[in-house]
């Protein structure tokens, strides 16, 4: 790579307008980039390809691949301007999988959905859902003792994922989906999800590897998928409406839009949509966030004095959640520093400028939450995991953009609040019983993908925590 030019550098290009610009006047930077085509011959790691262009070269960085012209922007600011952009298309990758579900459609379509479906993921919607929350947190607290008496060592993004997913398909689908076929469904989405997330990998200069064992891999997950939707949409439409119990995939059924109900494909679009966004999203937060209250006892302490205090039944309920601030923000760091959808791309419709840098049609924009949120201007220490930076409300976050695990703007995630939620009711009902302790001499490397996961996946041991009937005050953090 050559030396980057100045920061801030001017090429002399006249601004001309454009859809989305949001300069008015004064010429387009010269966006400080690599010269050369950026071609691998093998796999690479995203982190560090665009950690290195960052340093190099700033916030704003243009390089090209075999695939066309790609920018990232990591200033908070950028952030801002370029998920409020309608010029700014979600790249069409994830709709090999999820079709045109909330999470991959635009435009009309889009909107159409977002109004008919979010009403039902409104905090004041989701007592339901966190009785599901509870239930199945029971069910894995009655799993952990078992491991924690026995001794075994436990893989806890495995055992997080079935702990998620087994909420997301009750929510979805009550009771009619055995365990078996939601075993079949999460190694499935699990699947497609990787295989996705290896040709996503084209944007940073690594070469398709598409093999036929591949291919057929991904068919095959992809058909699972279809036939577990395709048959429970049928099975609930066979149903008559008083039968048909109140959970999401009803609701799905029984909506009505301008467009008059929905038909079988597009609700299997959104199944999959919040069986994906739903389940390995808050399963990863959850296991990057076990392993760093591991790796810091003193805040881990603290969490435990907080759920001892405010939990003396161990049963996080609705209306104690608001209560529950550093257990939130432990989750909220987490996500800070591993992000599970740790990048987003955009494709650009038209030519546009941001923040004068001229970014041409067809481009690929990057952005990226593992960088923004580690952006050295907004974050103090920002490696060090903090959750005080989240706990204080009358102080705010350095820059609104700063911090955007769900993204943000017009395609903010639709299960933000229920993720949240789910996020705390888990991480409080599992740590008022047991610890966390991680098997020395890991070496747990993020592993960058659609979605952020663990390599390898961290095991760990599990020691069940005195029970104390806590008042506030004490310190209900001694062991057995």
């Amino acid at each position: 790579m050559e030396n980057p030019p100045p920061r801030g550098s001017v090429a002399g290009i006249a601004l001309v307008g454009t859809p989305g610009s949001d300069s008015s006047a004064g010429e387009t930077l010269s966006t400080p980039g690599p010269a050369d085509l950026i071609a691998f011959d093998s796999t690479i790691c995203p982190l560090a390809f665009l950690g290195d262009l960052i340093r190099r070269y700033g916030d704003v960085v243009r390089y090209r691949t075999r695939f066309g012209v790609s920018l990232l922007f990591v200033h908070p600011e950028h952030v801002r301007t370029i998920l409020h952009s309608e010029n700014f298309r979600r790249a069409s990758l994830i709709k090999m999988m999820i079709g045109d579900g909330l999470l991959a459609s635009d435009g009309p379509r889009w909107r159409s959905q977002r109004r008919l479906m979010q009403p039902d993921f409104l905090p004041a919607r989701m007592s339901p859902m966190v009785a599901i929350m509870n239930r199945e947190t029971n069910r894995t607290a009655e799993d952990w003792r078992k491991t924690a008496h026995s001794h075994q060592a436990l893989d806890i993004t495995e055992a997080m994922t079935r702990l998620t997913l087994r909420i997301i398909v009750d929510a979805l689908f009550s009771n009619d989906l055995s365990g078996d076929g939601a075993t079949e469904l999460c190694a499935a989405i699990t699947r497609t999800i990787r295989d996705l997330g290896q040709i996503a990998w084209t944007a940073f200069g690594a070469p398709v590897q598409i093999t036929p064992q591949r291919n057929a891999s991904f068919i095959a997950g992809k058909h699972v998928i279809d036939a577990v939707c395709y048959d429970m949409i049928s099975r609930r439409r066979a149903q008559a409406a008083n039968d048909r119990p109140r959970d999401l995939l009803t609701l799905l059924i029984e909506a009505s839009s301008d467009g008059g109900p929905m038909a079988d494909v597009q609700i299997r679009d959104e199944l999959v949509t919040m069986l994906v966004g739903g389940h390995e999203t808050t399963a990863l937060a959850l296991a990057w966030t076990w392993k760093a209250l591991a790796e810091h006892p003193d805040i881990e302490a603290q969490l435990h004095h907080e759920v001892d205090a405010l939990l003396p039944d161990g049963i996080p309920l609705l209306d104690n959640l608001p209560d529950l601030t550093w257990t939130r923000s432990v989750f909220q760091e987490g996500m800070r520093l591993y992000p599970p959808v740790w990048h987003m791309a955009r494709v650009a419709v038209e030519d546009d400028i941001v923040h004068r840098h001229a970014i041409p049609r067809g481009a690929c924009v990057l952005l990226s939450a593992w960088f923004t949120h580690r952006h050295p201007d907004f974050w103090r220490e920002p490696e060090r995991f903090d959750p005080a930076r989240f706990s204080n409300l009358a102080s705010p976050l350095p820059h609104r953009y700063a911090y955007f695990p769900f993204g943000d703007g017009r395609h903010q995630c639709l299960g933000m609040n229920f993720a949240l939620i789910e996020g705390v009711v888990i991480l409080a009902r599992l740590a008022r019983q047991f610890r966390v302790r991680p098997i020395p001499g890991q070496l747990i490397q993020p592993a960058p993908g659609i979605t952020l996961r663990q390599s390898p996946a961290m095991r760990a041991h599990l020691e069940e925590r005195t029970q104390l009937r806590a008042a506030p005050g004490s310190n209900p953090s001694e062991t057995v």
